[in-house]
């Protein structure tokens, strides 16, 4: 049994964005997708170096929050910490984390995304050189994405980031798609980007092939779309000011919901997380990183090597 301490003003994640978070989906009364969650969150406390929680207490106290709310479609954002200490970077041991769960509305979709697709621009990397252990993970240092966000021109859904090299590493809030010659693509995860668990579940299951774009292949691209775990799989309609048809995305949009409705039948679906196959496949941490994921994951761990 896992024990959470309270939150307090000293909390490191306030101080020092020391933790982690999640952002999910609740449709129709249930959490959508949340073993994958939960491996992704599991994964970062690894690499993070914090204490990875119970499953069952953990779903125990969203399922509470979500109770208390009375909603059965929202956004659930859990938020895990390292806990409080004394001021400075060193952590208290042992690290008594922090758990907090906050049901937030669903955000109001525009009706035109379906037919022209979302408009979506692109913005040069910017807040400081990332950092290659964290790549990928939702930690809660997210000032990238904050000052991202704050850059958009006016006119767009969403932005994509690209790096000094110019390659696309994916959307400000998002992952990228884009379709050659008939088959769907998305850029490797490196820099500020997230690995997304839709991303894991669309590479898994429809056949999304990991590749690496530059911002002139762009000029290649046959249809766009973006997804994060709380809309799903969007339409891009306009990509840097170059219109493109909505119909090959709209189909794979359409893919995406009956992956979703055979969430229903658990059954149905493998036993092992997607967004862990996925990330033994494509995966570098640093060499620390792998010396505590192979104490605390065992032979799992050496997937990641």
């Amino acid at each position: 049994m896992t024990h959470f301490a309270p939150f307090t003003m000293q909390d490191r994640g306030l101080a020092y964005g020391d933790g982690l978070f999640e952002t999910m989906r609740l449709s129709r009364g249930r959490l959508s997708w949340w073993p994958e969650h939960f491996a992704r969150m599991s994964y970062t406390c690894c690499v993070l170096g914090l204490p990875i929680p119970d499953e069952i207490d953990v779903r125990a106290i969203i399922d509470s929050a979500v109770e208390q709310s009375g909603k059965s479609e929202a956004v659930v954002k859990l938020m895990y910490t390292a806990g409080s200490g004394q001021r400075g970077y060193h952590r208290a041991e042992p690290v008594e984390p922090t758990l907090a769960v906050l049901i937030g509305a669903v955000p109001a979709a525009d009706s035109q995304w379906s037919i022209q697709g979302l408009s979506v621009g692109l913005l040069k990397q910017s807040g400081g050189i990332p950092i290659p252990a964290l790549s990928g993970l939702k930690h809660l240092n997210r000032l990238p994405q904050v000052l991202a966000r704050a850059a958009w021109p006016e006119g767009v859904d969403e932005c994509l980031i690209y790096d000094e090299n110019g390659l696309v590493l994916g959307g400000t809030q998002s992952n990228f798609y884009w379709q050659e010659e008939g088959r769907w693509f998305t850029p490797p995860i490196q820099g500020a980007a997230i690995a997304g668990t839709v991303r894991a579940l669309l590479c898994r299951y429809l056949d999304v092939t990991i590749a690496p774009v530059s911002i002139g292949r762009l000029a290649l691209a046959q249809a766009a779309a973006i997804s994060n775990a709380v809309r799903g799989v969007l339409p891009i309609g306009r990509l840097a000011g170059r219109v493109l048809s909505v119909d090959q995305s709209m189909e794979l949009v359409a893919r995406w919901h009956r992956l979703c409705d055979l969430q229903a039948n658990e059954s149905a679906m493998p036993i092992d997380s997607a967004w862990f196959a996925l990330q033994r496949q494509v995966a570098v941490f640093d060499s620390g990183s792998q010396v505590r994921c192979r104490k605390m994951f065992g032979e799992m761990a050496e997937y990641y090597e």
